[in-house]
């Protein structure tokens, strides 16, 4: 949820936006704080800059779709040139990671891969939301791959999470959907 977009805005609130723990230490300095408005560190700042100020990443998805090998999938692949997003790198977390893949199949999965330099733990507590309704908790996923290293086309780290037995397809076969990332 957003920081209030006027009145006053206390040190904690921005805390929680980031995922932190109520009540816990944090600084105006912290990584996480300062990328809310993407301030370097050390840079002056004030409170008032943070107004409205989100840690979700929202992109509007304008969804493909195609076969391949007899399995329809539906929804953005940047590999295949399969549908796009309108900002495709989460730039609210360190390294910038780019979206590859939001896509379902009509094996009844849906995959969120992510390409970028970001540590394993980064999406622990990330969730990912399809506009109509469909929530999918990274922790709920059927199965997740992280390989850490770099690749050869240099790409870095890799990420993948599978959730399984969705027999609906949740983006259709065209239009827009918008995705939201929160922590």
């Amino acid at each position: 949820m957003p920081l209030p977009s006027s009145g006053s805005i206390s040190l904690n609130q921005m805390h929680i936006e980031v995922g932190g723990t109520s009540g816990t230490q944090v600084s105006l300095n912290d990584s996480d704080i300062r990328a809310l408005i993407s301030k370097a560190s050390g840079a002056q700042m004030s409170f008032s800059e943070w107004y409205g100020a989100s840690s979700a990443w929202t992109s509007t998805m304008t969804v493909g779709a195609r076969t391949i090998v007899k399995s329809l999938q539906a929804g953005f692949n940047s590999g295949l040139g399969m549908g796009s997003l309108s900002d495709d790198t989460i730039d609210i977390l360190t390294g910038a990671p780019e979206i590859t893949t939001i896509v379902w199949t009509d094996t009844g999965n849906v995959i969120f891969e992510i390409r970028g330099t970001f540590s394993a733990t980064a999406f622990t507590s990330f969730s990912t939301q399809e506009t109509g309704g469909t929530l999918y908790t990274f922790t709920t996923a059927s199965r997740s791959n992280f390989v850490t290293g770099t690749f050869s086309d240099g790409s870095g780290t890799y990420s993948r999470w599978n959730w399984t037995g969705n027999t609906t397809n949740v983006f259709g076969l065209s239009g827009t959907r918008t995705i939201t990332v929160n922590p």
